[in-house]
C-alpha cells in the first residue's frame, strides 16, 4: 500500500517512539538481529532521542538478549500486551511491571484439561516463567527460537493452583498440535470462554490465548499515555494478523513486505522484508 510523501512527514521530525514486532519483522531468518538493524536502532536512539520498544508474544526472557545486544533501556511489551515492563535493565524484575493482565485461574485449568484430553501440547506463561506439560518437539522448537528453557510439569493444573496461592498472574497460554484437535480446542474455548479470553491462531496447529482486555494496540496505547506521547508521535512495524490493531493505532503504521495482504492494507507504508532489513531501511528514511 502506498504512503504519504515521506519527506513532507519526515521534515516535521515528530516521531518520538517506535514500536516493533519481533519475529518476522525485526529478526532475520536465524531469528537474530542483523548488524544493520542493531546499528540503526542505536543511531535513532542516540541521534534523535527516539524510544524503541519491542512488542511481542514472547516472554521477557525471550527478548532480554535482544535488548542487551542493542543496549536498550526502554520499556518492553510482552505476551501481546498482557505484561509491560518499564525496562529490562539487569533482567526481569517485578518492580518494573507497569501493566499486567491475567487469564482467570478457572479458565486456565479448564483449557489445560481440554488440551490434555485431546493430546495437545500445553504451555503456560506467568511473568518470566514458562511451564509446559511435556518436553516434546513443540517445546524444543520454542526453546530454540526464543533461547529460553521451559519448566516441564505434566500436572500443570497443580502448577496453576500454586500460582493462584502466590497471586501470580497467568499472562499467556500456548497450545500446539494436530490441526483437527486444535479445531476442536478452539470450538470449546470460544463456546465457553469467548468473553474472558482471546484466541489467536497464527498457524493451523498453533494457538496463543490472551486475557480478553490485552492486545498489542492496547499495550502501545497504554505506553504512549504512560510516557506522555500521543499516537501522532508513534511509528509501528508488524508482519502478522495480531499486529493489525497496533499498526492502525499509531500515526505511521508499517507492514513488512512478507506480511499477508490484509496486514499490508491496514498500513500506511510497506517496508522491505525482515530478511532484507526492512525495519532498518524504513527507519533510515524516517530519521534522515
Amino acid at each position: 500500500m502506498g504512503s504519504p510523501s515521506f519527506f513532507v512527514m519526515y521534515k516535521e521530525n515528530k516521531y518520538r517512539i517506535v514500536f516493533s514486532d519481533v519475529d518476522g519483522t525485526l529478526l532475520n531468518k536465524e531469528r537474530e538481529l542483523s548488524n544493520t538493524t542493531t546499528g540503526k536502532i542505536r543511531a535513532i536512539k542516540q541521534n534523535h532521542d527516539v524510544t524503541f520498544v519491542m512488542v511481542s508474544a514472547r516472554m521477557p526472557e525471550g527478548m532480554l538478549h535482544l535488548y542487551q545486544q542493542i543496549g536498550l533501556n526502554s520499556p518492553i511489551i510482552c505476551y501481546n500486551g498482557a505484561l509491560i515492563l518499564e525496562n529490562m535493565e539487569g533482567g526481569f524484575n517485578q518492580k518494573n511491571i507497569i501493566r499486567s493482565d491475567s487469564i482467570d485461574i478457572e479458565v486456565a485449568k479448564n483449557l489445560f484439561l481440554k488440551a490434555k484430553e485431546t493430546n495437545l501440547h500445553f504451555g503456560l506463561f506467568s511473568e518470566n516463567e514458562w511451564y509446559v506439560n511435556c518436553a516434546d518437539e513443540w517445546t524444543l522448537r520454542e526453546e530454540n527460537n526464543t533461547r529460553v528453557k521451559a519448566i516441564v510439569n505434566p500436572n500443570i493444573d497443580t502448577q496453576i493452583d500454586e500460582l493462584a496461592l502466590k497471586k501470580q498472574p497467568i499472562h499467556k497460554l500456548m497450545i500446539m498440535g494436530n490441526t483437527n484437535a486444535i479445531d476442536e480446542f478452539i470450538d470449546y474455548s470460544n463456546h465457553h470462554f469467548s468473553k474472558r479470553i482471546t484466541n489467536y491462531r497464527s498457524k493451523d496447529n498453533y494457538i496463543e490465548v490472551s486475557p480478553i482486555n490485552s492486545n498489542k494496540a492496547i499495550g502501545c496505547e497504554f505506553l504512549l499515555n504512560h510516557l506522555g506521547f500521543s499516537k501522532t508521535n508513534a511509528v509501528a512495524f508488524g508482519d502478522n494478523h495480531n499486529d493489525i490493531e497496533m499498526i492502525r493505532a499509531v500515526d505511521f503504521g508499517v507492514a513488512m513486505e512478507n506480511a499477508p495482504e490484509i496486514v499490508k492494507q491496514a498500513a500506511k507504508h510497506v517496508a522491505p522484508t525482515n530478511l532484507n532489513d526492512g525495519v532498518a531501511y524504513t527507519l533510515n528514511e524516517i530519521f534522515k
